[in-house]
């Protein structure tokens, strides 16, 4: 019995000849961050960091995109985009989108079914909110508690020399 040829890699770069018209696999779970990066994306969104911050609560975009590539089998385009900024600079950021074939031949499949259930899974996930984010209050206190010995002062507290 011969043994399998290795898997290649799946690259989005240019020039790397993927297929951005070829879906992916879609995650089993569906409450997870990146269930609704892609749920997003399969909606038409164009995605950017910031985004990703206020719908997905994730500040790392980056990585659902690399394992949505790597785990799931999705070419995510990534397109500059230049983004006025508050200090009166402008900055190029990346914004994420995918192929309106893969988008249209995933829905074709029954990703729209998918998409539903992760924005209801989500949903229920995002009503558990307020009680995990006192729960993250009291395990910062808890470590912050550990951090200081009794007479230890932080940097900035005092008189001034």
């Amino acid at each position: 019995m011969k043994k399998a040829p290795a898997a290649t890699k799946v690259t989005t770069s240019a020039g790397g000849g993927a297929d951005f018209t070829t879906p992916g696999r879609l995650p089993l779970k569906q409450n997870t961050v990146t269930a609704e990066v892609l749920a997003r994306l399969l909606n038409g969104e164009r995605l950017t960091s910031l985004d990703a911050v206020y719908e997905a609560s994730t500040t790392r975009l980056g990585a659902v995109k690399f394992s949505l590539e790597e785990t799931h089998g999705w070419n995510i385009r990534a397109t500059d985009k230049a983004a006025g900024c508050n200090d009166g600079r402008l900055a190029w950021i990346v914004e994420y989108h995918l192929h309106p074939e893969a988008i249209e031949k995933a829905m074709a499949a029954g990703a729209g079914a998918w998409c539903e259930g992760v924005r209801k899974a989500r949903l229920e996930r995002r009503r558990k909110a307020a009680q995990a984010i006192r729960e993250a209050a009291r395990v910062n206190e808890a470590r912050r508690n550990q951090r200081f010995r009794p007479g230890q002062r932080n940097l900035f507290e005092g008189s001034a020399a």
